[in-house]
């Protein structure tokens, strides 16, 4: 089916998405690992890294690891554009794709750390600096996390409260924030559940919401 302008338009937002994805992370990943002295095969020592400033590594680690997702947008574009020559093997070739980048962030997120430990060692420096080093570049990403969380729950509200949405109206109180919220409120108050919830609570809250999600959109019939 022909695309009107708009989702068009978007869709090749999402290619762009991707396109700066792949420079963004290429860049992070260059300052990270790039040395004129080589050496980047030897993935059991990594000395390579103590030839990299601890300043290349933090700009890498972030730039990386924060613009990594949006590999997601771009094989989401390249889905669709596959989708005229079969709309299943597309949607494996993005579920694929994104698994694999998912794991790729993954992966990515811990050369800093691994980095850091190379240039400890070498220095002969105490472990509690370095404990105090991976905090400083490990937390920042739960805020990003948790502000997407605010973000997608202001939409999700918005768009059920519609009365559009394939949804009913009372699954807007299931969103995202308020259930973290909630688990939060749980474990702060010292009750018991809270205790087991709380450092579980982005994927408890999920479980809920794509639970409750499933639940009410049961009867659906298919799009032909």
């Amino acid at each position: 089916m022909p695309l009107n302008p708009l989702e068009r338009n978007w869709l090749r937002l999402a290619g762009w998405a991707g396109l700066l994805g792949a420079l963004l992370v290429g860049v992070g990943e260059f300052s990270m690992q790039f040395t004129p002295n080589g050496g980047i095969e030897n993935m059991t020592a990594y000395l390579f890294f103590n030839d990299i400033s601890a300043a290349r590594l933090s700009f890498g680690h972030f730039i990386a690891v924060l613009s990594a997702p949006l590999y997601l947008l771009g094989y989401y574009f390249l889905s669709k554009q596959l989708e005229p020559a079969g709309r299943l093997q597309s949607k494996l070739f993005f579920l694929i794709g994104a698994y694999a980048f998912v794991i790729g962030t993954a992966w990515i997120g811990q050369r800093f750390f691994i980095a850091s430990t190379v240039h400890e060692v070498a220095n002969g420096k105490p472990l509690t600096g370095l404990l105090t080093l991976f905090s400083e570049h490990n937390e920042p990403f739960v805020n990003v996390l948790r502000l997407a969380m605010l973000l997608v729950s202001g939409l999700w509200t918005k768009l059920i409260l519609t009365g559009r949405s394939h949804f009913p109206k009372w699954m807007a109180l299931f969103s995202p924030i308020l259930l973290l919220a909630v688990m939060f409120g749980l474990y702060f108050f010292k009750t018991k559940i809270g205790l087991y919830v709380f450092p579980v609570a982005m994927n408890a809250t999920h479980f809920i919401v794509f639970g409750l999600a499933l639940l009410t959109t049961r009867t659906l019939k298919a799009a032909p």
